[in-house]
């Protein structure tokens, strides 16, 4: 799996009331982009299950976008650092990069 699981990202998210803006950007995945979905984790670091899908480039660099309408248990997560975009690819369809949405 090691030889699927590679590349770099960074971006911004903001949170006006219950609604969350993502915009971020990735680059040197070794296959292209399949999906994008934001995750909540048990934990900072720790994967757990997708809520929402995002809009991403389908190639091995470009964006992630997404406009989410978060639950109250939801935000709460997202002040913990519980929230994450995983991005999925051709050779890895259980996820190639994770970027978790910290302060």
């Amino acid at each position: 799996m090691r030889a699927t699981v590679a590349g770099s990202g960074s971006g911004s998210a903001t949170l006006t009331g219950s609604k969350l803006n993502l915009n971020a950007s990735f680059e040197g995945i070794p296959s292209p982009a399949t999906t994008a979905k934001l995750h909540k984790g048990l934990a900072t670091g720790v994967r757990g299950s997708a809520f929402q899908d995002l809009t991403i480039t389908k190639a091995t660099k470009g964006t992630v976008s997404g406009v989410v309408d978060l639950t109250p248990d939801q935000v709460e997560s997202l002040r913990q650092g519980k929230l994450y975009i995983q991005i999925s690819s051709e050779k890895s369809p259980e996820g190639t990069l994770w970027g978790w949405i910290l302060k």
